[in-house]
């Protein structure tokens, strides 16, 4: 508003202020070549017939002669000396009138002044002041209105974020901070919050599934490997009873390690520490390798492994936990594809994005299964006869996470495909 006002105040101001003093410089030229052309008389002259034809339209003169005498004029005397001057004269006004008026000495000693009346530029002086006093007053009114409402609106949402936080502390994990639809700056934070405690709500929630089905899973190896040893302890006779006993206690024990292995490494992927190495990997090279590996299995155990592979599918990754999860895909299609079943791999370009697939003749996984069986220790009733411990696919789950490549479980009619979407680099 001071800005404004400066602006506004100099602008109109000046603007008015130099047409006042143009016309004085006007007045004091025209009066001076009268000087030159005809001495004093004619400056007296001239003088009578400007005040006769203003006819009190606000225009000074004066002629003084070198001893204070005045010729002609409509002003008092004054000193000799040239320059601008401010004049306060007798006039319609209460106080004067002010007058803008300009002075120069001619050759022989006289006085000439011609002024202009200035009270238009003090009226107007006034009126943008007025002006200015008022709307900073209405500014400042609704300044503070304005910052009420937007103090009260903040402190509304900022209590509503509050007592969300504090049932969230309480315990309600389902509780989020909430939106006004505005998609203001508190709304962004709301949802990126939101989206933080989702996050956390989905790690709490497999926390405590992991702890039920760590319980769960794992009492009944330990359970019977105690039953074992508690009925070689009482009925065996023999060394070599007991060494097969405790052959059995190994085997128990190692499938138990392996599971708590698993657990761990499905932890230390999800935690996102293995991102910061992730490096150029040429996935066509590594699931090539892969299915020339896992050929010999294949044809061993009566199924058939084929795979096509499109060329060149660099992504970023870690090559190591891609490794592992293309084994882990094509193990588990070997283990339920069904006796002779015929398994292909395949690795395609779909609109920039690299799309591995394996996919099964098996009998695949219902549709109201497909969800779930990425979770820890999950084994479908038709897996359960075999040996496993669930963990799998939970580790291909974490690995697809880490690398930000959705997981597709399709039907193959028969059988399963199980798509993994790489995104695509640069």
């Amino acid at each position: 508003m001071l800005v404004i006002f400066a602006v506004i105040y100099l602008a109109t101001a000046g603007y008015t202020s130099r047409q006042l003093s143009g016309a004085v410089e006007e007045d004091l030229a025209a009066l001076q070549t009268e000087y030159q052309l005809g001495g004093l008389d004619n400056v007296v002259s001239e003088i009578v017939s400007r005040l006769h034809a203003a006819q009190g339209n606000a225009r000074y003169y004066l002629l003084q002669t070198p001893d204070g005498r005045v010729l002609a004029g409509n002003t008092g005397q004054h000193p000799l000396r040239s320059g601008w001057i401010d004049l306060s004269v007798p006039g319609r006004q209460s106080g004067g009138e002010h007058v803008m008026a300009k002075t120069v000495v001619l050759p022989d000693g006289s006085l000439l002044l011609a002024g202009r009346d200035a009270s238009r530029l003090d009226e107007l002086q006034t009126r943008v002041v007025q002006a200015f006093l008022w709307g900073m007053a209405a500014t400042l009114v609704l300044a503070v209105v304005g910052a009420t409402l937007m103090s009260m609106v903040s402190l509304r949402r900022i209590d509503a974020i509050s007592r969300a936080t504090e049932e969230i502390m309480a315990g309600n994990m389902a509780r989020r901070i909430p939106t006004a639809g505005t998609r203001d700056e508190f709304d962004r934070l709301a949802i990126q919050v939101n989206h933080m405690l989702e996050r956390i709500e989905t790690l709490m929630e497999g926390l405590r599934q992991v702890s039920n089905d760590i319980a769960h899973d794992l009492k009944t190896p330990l359970t019977r490997m105690r039953q074992r040893l508690e009925l070689a302890r009482h009925t065996v006779a023999t060394v070599t009873e007991y060494e097969a006993a405790v052959d059995h206690a190994i085997i128990e024990c190692d499938l138990t390690l392996k599971t708590f292995d698993a657990l761990l490494r499905i932890a230390q992927i999800e935690s996102g520490t293995r991102r910061a190495g992730f490096q150029p990997v040429d996935l066509s090279a590594l699931i090539r390798s892969m299915v020339e590996t896992y050929q010999p299995v294949a044809e061993e155990a009566g199924h058939g492994l084929t795979a096509q592979l499109a060329e060149g599918a660099i992504i970023r990754g870690d090559r190591e936990l891609i490794t592992q999860m293309v084994a882990n895909l094509v193990e588990n299609a070997l283990k339920h594809g069904g006796q002779g079943s015929s398994i292909a791999v395949g690795l395609a370009d779909r609109a920039g994005r690299w799309v591995l697939s394996v996919a099964d003749r098996g009998p695949g996984i219902p549709a109201a299964e497909r969800q779930t069986v990425f979770r820890r220790f999950y084994r479908g009733e038709a897996s359960r006869t075999t040996p496993g411990s669930g963990l799998g696919l939970s580790l291909v789950a974490a690995v697809a996470q880490l690398h930000e490549a959705p997981i597709e479980l399709s039907d193959n009619a028969p059988g399963l495909t199980v798509s993994v979407t790489f995104p695509a680099t640069g």
